[in-house]
């Protein structure tokens, strides 16, 4: 079908007041802007030029190009939805059966929660923790590199590098995490046929919503409540060699978990169809990343029995609270897997790499 311009100004009009409504929600939403210290370098502020530039440029580039994604707007779909509830002249049970969405509407509304959630996250985590530490991090690592030589000729090769580790471990830490919360954030934000990310459908199952969503804040508050372990910081362990070899591990975990993430690229997201990577480490286990963080949650818990000084109930609550983070990202890729085996191209996958975590074993 031809795209008219009346398509080209019902997806642009929607689009605006979609994206205003959710950009005022979150200026006046506590969740994401009580540790803001700045608010000119905030994610607002990103999100804000974001829209502004979207407002300028959208509608001519959509008049130049025509992509046939606006005959499919799903922007267009949440506003004929809200316009549905205000029609005149329906009883209450008309009204009532107008509230339920049908399976179009509920892709929508789905994306567009799973595109706000995780994309303001990750800009979130960039701009107000991680990209003001940057500036610091590189002067530290500097440092620590011009350093590195001393460390060597006081206590020899072994003595120096264990030392540069010591140091630096956290950093090379935040980096990682920094890097993987960029593509998160770029990725949720855009989409594209030239990204080769348009998404294909959404998991809309209440469970498959839950089990990402409960790994993220605010839901961690209650998480980390019941069990405080905080999942960006490695326990203080007072043996050296102990340290070190934690520091080790979970340095390699991390950058692993980045690799996975960085193989996605444009298509890094949960709950979404954006198409499948069979690239390495995707054709060793179909869940690398979950496979690290699930390493990463047992570098963080096993420590606290070696220096947590916990009596037997400690231990237990700490068993626990680790079988559950676990279980987590086993029910993540469960659930992501129910929602994207329904694409032949998974299917296909799915036979060729067999395993979810561990290549032979599961």
């Amino acid at each position: 079908m031809e795209v008219t311009n009346k398509d080209i100004l019902k997806h642009y009009l929607s689009s605006i007041l979609v994206y205003g409504v959710i950009l005022l929600i979150l200026f006046v939403s506590p969740l994401f802007n009580q540790n803001i210290e700045n608010p000119w370098t905030s994610y607002f502020a990103v999100l804000l030029i974001y829209y502004i530039l979207y407002v300028i440029f959208a509608y001519p580039i959509f008049k130049k190009f025509k992509p046939q994604t606006i005959l499919e707007s799903r922007n267009v779909v949440i506003v004929n939805y809200f316009k549905r509830q205000f029609l005149k002249g329906r009883n209450i049970e008309q009204k009532l059966f107008e509230m339920n969405l049908n399976e179009n509407e509920k892709q929508a509304f789905v994306i567009l929660f799973i595109k706000t959630f995780f994309g303001v996250y990750s800009l979130n985590l960039l701009c107000n923790k991680f990209l003001p530490q940057m500036s610091y991090n590189f002067d530290f690592l500097s440092e620590m590199f011009s350093q590195s030589a001393q460390y060597i000729q006081t206590s020899g090769v072994l003595g120096g590098m264990m030392q540069f580790i010591d140091d630096t471990a956290d950093m090379w830490l935040t980096f990682m995490f920094t890097i993987s919360a960029l593509i998160f954030a770029f990725s949720y934000l855009t989409e594209a046929d030239f990204l080769k990310n348009r998404i294909k459908y959404a998991d809309t199952t209440p469970l498959g919503i839950l089990s990402c969503i409960m790994c993220f804040y605010p839901f961690t508050l209650i998480t980390e409540r019941l069990f405080p372990v905080n999942m960006r910081e490695l326990v203080p362990i007072e043996d050296l060699y102990l340290r070190i070899a934690v520091y080790i591990f979970a340095i390699l975990v991390n950058f692993i978990s980045m690799f996975a993430i960085l193989r996605l690229g444009t298509k890094a997201g949960n709950l979404t169809n954006r198409g499948i990577v069979t690239g390495f480490p995707y054709n060793v286990v179909r869940h690398p990343d979950y496979a690290m963080q699930i390493c990463y949650v047992i570098l963080t818990f096993v420590p606290l029995y070696v220096a947590g000084d916990l009596n037997i109930l400690g231990d237990v609550v700490l068993t626990v609270g680790m079988i559950l983070w676990i279980g987590v990202y086993v029910l993540r890729a469960i659930t992501e897997e129910r929602n994207l085996i329904k694409d032949d191209e998974y299917k296909a996958y799915c036979q060729k790499v067999k395993y979810r975590f561990i290549p032979k074993v599961y």
